[in-house]
C-alpha cells in the first residue's frame, strides 16, 4: 500500500493485493464507500432507542456528531426534537439529505427542524448549546488523544446546563490479555432489487498489541447474476477501554452519570475471538 492508501490489516490486506493494490482499496466513508456504509448501519437502532430511553418525556435540541446519513438524528426527529448534524463526509451528508427527501415523499417534512453543518466534530463553534449531543457507531475510536480531547471540550462548550451527552463505545473485555490478533469474517448479501446488490464479506481485524482494529468490507458486485466488480471498503480504528474514555470525558469538565450496555441485534458475535461489547456513556456538567 502508498502511504497515501488507507491502511489495512489481515486478511483484506491479502486480499487488496490480489485485487491489484491500492486502487482496490477505499474509505468507508468515501463517495463510493458511503452507500455501502449507508446500508449497514441504517436500520441498526440499539443504541438510538437507548439514547431515546435516557430522552424520555424530554423535548429539546439535538447535535449529532459525525452523523452520517442521520441514523440517530432521525428516532429523535421522530420524536419531536429539534437537530442539527454535523459530519466531515460530504457524501454523508448528502445520503442525509436524501433520506430527508425520502422522509417527505413518504409524508413526514422534517426540513423546519433539522439542519446538517459540514465540520469537524474534534473542533466546532456552532455559537449555542443543546439539550442533547450524541457520538454514536463507536465514532470516538477514530480519534487520537489530541482529537478526543478537543472532541469532549467542545462538546462541554455546546452542551446545555442541564443536558446530556450521549456516547457509543465498543470494548472488546479482556483484550489487555492478548498478544495474538484475531479475526472475524462473515458474509452480508443485499436484496437481489437493491440499489446496488452486493455480496458484501465482512473482514474485521483486531491488534490488542497495536490496539488497532481494521474493519473492511469487500464489496462484490452483482449484475445479471454475476460478479462485475470488487472493492473493499476499509476504516481503521483505535481499540478503546470504556475505563480511559470516562476519565478523558471528567477531565474535560464533564460528568460520566452512567454506563449503559447496549444489546444490538445487528452485532456480529459468533465468530468474535473476544465478544464485544457495546456502551453508552451518559455524561452531564
Amino acid at each position: 500500500m502508498s502511504n497515501d492508501a488507507p491502511r489495512v490489516l489481515g486478511t483484506a490486506a491479502h486480499v487488496a493485493r490480489l485485487l491489484g493494490g491500492d486502487s482496490s482499496v477505499h474509505s468507508l466513508y468515501g463517495p463510493e464507500g458511503s452507500p455501502v456504509y449507508h446500508f449497514l448501519t441504517r436500520y441498526d437502532e440499539a443504541d438510538a432507542e437507548a439514547m431515546l430511553e435516557i430522552a424520555e418525556g424530554k423535548k429539546g435540541t439535538l447535535l449529532e456528531l459525525a452523523c452520517g446519513s442521520g441514523r440517530l438524528t432521525f428516532p429523535f426527529l421522530e420524536n419531536g426534537f429539534d437537530a442539527v448534524g454535523l459530519d466531515m463526509s460530504p457524501h454523508m451528508l448528502s445520503l442525509f439529505a436524501e433520506r430527508l427527501e425520502e422522509e417527505k415523499e413518504d409524508g413526514t417534512d422534517y426540513s423546519d427542524r433539522v439542519s446538517t453543518v459540514q465540520g469537524d466534530m474534534t473542533s466546532f463553534s456552532l455559537d449555542r448549546t443543546f439539550d442533547f449531543i450524541t457520538l454514536g457507531a463507536n465514532a470516538v475510536s477514530y480519534l487520537g488523544p489530541d482529537q478526543r480531547a478537543s472532541l469532549f471540550a467542545s462538546v462541554r462548550e455546546h452542551l446545555a446546563a442541564d443536558g446530556r451527552f450521549l456516547m457509543t463505545l465498543i470494548e472488546f473485555p479482556g483484550i489487555e490479555k492478548r498478544t495474538e490478533p484475531f479475526e472475524t469474517q462473515a458474509i452480508v448479501a443485499t436484496g437481489a432489487d437493491a440499489d446496488i446488490p452486493m455480496l458484501l464479506t465482512l473482514l474485521d481485524f483486531v491488534d490488542p498489541v497495536e490496539s488497532l482494529r481494521s474493519s473492511n468490507f469487500l464489496a462484490q458486485r452483482v449484475e445479471d447474476g454475476a460478479i462485475v466488480d470488487a472493492k473493499i471498503f476499509t476504516a481503521l480504528s483505535h481499540v478503546l477501554p470504556a475505563a480511559p474514555l470516562r476519565a478523558e470525558i471528567e477531565a474535560a469538565g464533564m460528568r460520566v452519570l452512567q454506563q449503559h450496555e447496549v444489546i444490538s441485534q445487528f452485532q456480529i458475535q459468533a465468530s468474535f475471538a473476544i465478544t464485544p461489547k457495546i456502551y453508552l456513556l451518559e455524561a452531564g456538567l
